[in-house]
């Protein structure tokens, strides 16, 4: 059975045929047009913010520590344990990481969070924790860390969410999306809510949505007047138009794939002895990633599972290794010990997921794991 690691929810040709042809048939294919307007109310709507509809994440990041006022060479606190976007964007907005250990949930250490902002904080202009695989961080908890630091520093501290997984996430019944001083999403083909690619910028912050607003438009108000530094990152009516059909289904996505996973996560749990990653109560996650922990990675039995199961057929990803500390271009910032985030970096397989999983698919992924444990040397 061959089993790719995604399969993105996507719209068939004939539900997108009619907005398609018209865009293409008026040529208002992009500049801040109808889908992207309404993409951005309906998007809105379901989070209860404002929303800002971009070409990527990556760029609602940039411009979201740029719009919080992040000066040159001011360090960014942020989890090791992440995509590499979420490092690429703070060094173009001017920062400079600094990388913060993780929990066993996977998520930024609460504890290592205080302590780095107990010891530089002076030099600190924004903290960014991630939302990892759709699971949220511990936010209340973040909050009132960055909120702490702030007040004894005399200045705020902004706090962004990197929620790249974790669009329809919830904890508590509280909506991912209108945390700290803004939360970010990716759009792209490996995300609960695909445009194809595309990010969100999600705030409360009404400020910081009409700059970012200029700032994607490389900073011009009107009449190519530009009043803040920016980019292009607009989103296409392309992009809006699969993103708007994909969010009018996103409650019925998100279902299945809370069903799929507690279904999966079971099986795993009772026929093999890998370690889950954490699903609190009270959590709703998207489970961009399914991640399981083989229990020992530093003697490279992880790897050798992986090519076991390549083997097999069933595609596999090592989400995330090796942390961005220990990647070649951020070495240079990796000034402190992460024994956390190196251990347990060392021991996650990323399993094939998506919303169209079948039970059969399942069936043959954890024997398949079953026979690995059995077949493959410690």
């Amino acid at each position: 059975m061959k089993i790719p690691l995604i399969k993105p929810d996507l719209p068939t040709l004939e539900e997108v045929r009619e907005p398609i042809e018209e865009i293409l048939a008026n040529g208002r294919i992009t500049n801040f047009g109808r889908y992207v307007t309404q993409f951005e109310a309906e998007t809105g709507a379901f989070l209860n913010t404002r929303t800002i509809a971009l070409s990527s994440g990556t760029m609602g990041l940039i411009f979201s520590l740029q719009g919080l006022g992040l000066k040159a060479g001011q360090k960014v606190i942020m989890p090791s344990f992440t995509f590499v976007a979420t490092a690429q964007a703070a060094l173009y907005a001017g920062g400079t990481p600094l990388f913060a250990d993780i929990d066993e949930d996977l998520n930024i250490s609460v504890s290592d969070l205080e302590k780095l902002l107990d010891q530089q904080g002076e030099n600190v202009g924004a903290v960014i924790a991630v939302h990892m695989y759709g699971l949220p961080a511990k936010v209340r908890e973040i909050e009132a860390v960055v909120a702490n630091a702030s007040k004894r520093l005399g200045r705020r501290i902004p706090l962004i969410f990197d929620g790249a997984h974790a669009f329809g996430s919830a904890v508590n019944g509280e909506k991912i999306g209108g945390f700290g001083d803004a939360e970010v999403f990716s759009l792209s083909v490996t995300k609960v809510l695909v445009t194809v690619e595309g990010g969100l910028v999600s705030s409360r912050n009404e400020e910081l949505i009409t700059k970012i607003r200029s700032m994607r438009n490389y900073g011009i108000q009107s009449n190519y007047n530009a009043h803040f530094a920016g980019l292009n990152g607009k989103m296409s009516e392309f992009h809006a138009i699969i993103g708007l059909k994909n969010l009018s289904r996103i409650e019925c996505l998100l279902k299945e794939r809370q069903t799929r996973a507690k279904c999966f996560r079971e099986k795993i749990a009772k026929n093999t002895g890998f370690e889950l990653s954490v699903w609190p109560d009270g959590v709703v996650h998207t489970f961009k990633d399914l991640t399981i922990l083989v229990k020992d990675g530093e003697n490279g039995r992880r790897d050798r599972i992986m090519e076991y199961l390549s083997d097999r057929g069933v595609e596999t990803r090592a989400y995330f290794y090796p942390p961005v500390h220990e990647q070649a271009y951020f070495t240079k910032y990796a000034d402190r010990q992460l024994p956390k985030t190196e251990c347990l970096a060392r021991r996650v397989i990323t399993l094939p997921f998506f919303t169209s999983i079948t039970t059969e698919q399942i069936d043959y992924m954890v024997e398949t794991l079953r026979q690995a444990e059995k077949e493959v040397a410690a």
